[in-house]
């Protein structure tokens, strides 16, 4: 295995010497196959499984991203307090200064939480964007070793729905070898299932450590009686095609509220939402995720406002804002009452 290590590693040195490899002309490089040695993801704290997470989101009403506000500190600690009564691992999706922010919260109170840290790229990213939120990925997984137990490179970059698509892949590949060169943790890609179950999905397959899988029910047209054994026969399809690899589910979930009898996608489906299909959904899935040891990051802790635009009649009803298991005002909904 260590002759095997050394010739990999000899290997992709000529490679990137023969490129002129450096971090600002990753994205260029014409990248050929490289075999790697996956790092393995198996959260824990005290050798405890911690693999049953959530994602988060800290902007409160009044904040967000495009607002360019950050919310307090206070706020942060207050959010990470409630959410450690149940989960100990989250995922960020940007590396910015609010993660750097909800980093040092957890290091500096000693909060039992982990991390899955991300960087948030797009095909609609200028190279210099990307490359920040990259460098940014670096800083923060060598500053934060024994918070950040994980790191993506790109949230939904490749399916073919995404408002913030890339057809670039040899770009991607790119900056997930200029990643994981500089760090020490597991180094993914989350995507949704229509990415992973294509063919041309085991080109990213073959650079990570495990997949990142999407797949939510309610966005593909299911009723709430058959969102559990489809969310399972998804997660078992990837699995198939994948299987040298650990698959983790970075999002799924249930909203607690949409908007019905329009002509717009969302308004069109046939899965009822509310607090109590919420809590059918999340039972479900909880019991599935810790019977079956799947490294999970629920969607998502508190309802976040801020998304999904204020269009149309009903805007602040639209389900991109409620999948929250806390509403934006951070009272719990039915499922942890």
């Amino acid at each position: 295995m260590i002759v095997k290590n050394i010739r990999i590693a000899l290997a992709a040195i000529l490679l990137l010497s023969a490129c002129d490899y450096t971090p600002e002309n990753a994205a260029e490089i014409s990248l050929a196959n490289v075999t790697i040695d996956r790092r393995a993801f198996n959260p824990v704290i005290d050798r405890n499984w911690i693999g049953n997470g959530i994602s988060y989101g800290a902007y409160r009403d009044g904040e967000g991203p495009d607002k360019g506000s950050l919310t307090s500190k206070e706020n942060i600690l207050e959010d990470l307090q409630l959410i450690a009564k149940r989960w100990n691992l989250i995922r960020l999706y940007a590396s910015d200064r609010q993660s750097r922010n909800i980093l040092e919260v957890i290091r500096d109170n000693r909060l039992p939480i982990r991390v899955m840290q991300g960087a948030w790229v797009s095909g609609h990213h200028t190279q210099e964007q990307d490359d920040a939120q990259l460098q940014q990925l670096i800083e923060l997984a060598n500053a934060f070793p024994e918070i950040i137990v994980a790191v993506n490179v790109g949230n939904e970059i490749f399916v073919d729905w995404s408002a913030h698509k890339t057809d670039d892949m040899d770009k991607v590949i790119g900056y997930i070898r200029r990643v994981r060169a500089k760090i020490t943790q597991p180094v993914t890609v989350n995507d949704d299932y229509n990415f992973w179950n294509k063919e041309h999905a085991a080109t990213i397959a073959a650079e990570v450590d495990f997949i990142g899988l999407h797949a939510y029910a309610f966005w593909n047209n299911k009723p709430l009686a058959e969102a559990m054994d489809w969310t399972d026969a998804i997660y078992r399809d990837i699995q198939e095609r994948f299987p040298d690899h650990l698959i983790v589910y970075s999002e799924t979930g249930w909203p607690t509220s949409r908007i019905y009898d329009t002509t717009s996608y969302e308004g069109q489906l046939i899965g009822k939402a509310g607090e109590d299909e919420q809590k059918i959904f999340f039972d479900q899935y909880d019991a599935w995720v810790n019977g079956n040891r799947v490294i999970s990051l629920y969607f998502e802790a508190f309802d976040e406002n801020w998304k999904g635009g204020f269009d149309g009649e009903n805007p602040m009803d639209k389900a991109e804002k409620h999948w929250g298991v806390y509403r934006a005002d951070r009272t719990p909904k039915k499922l942890l009452q």
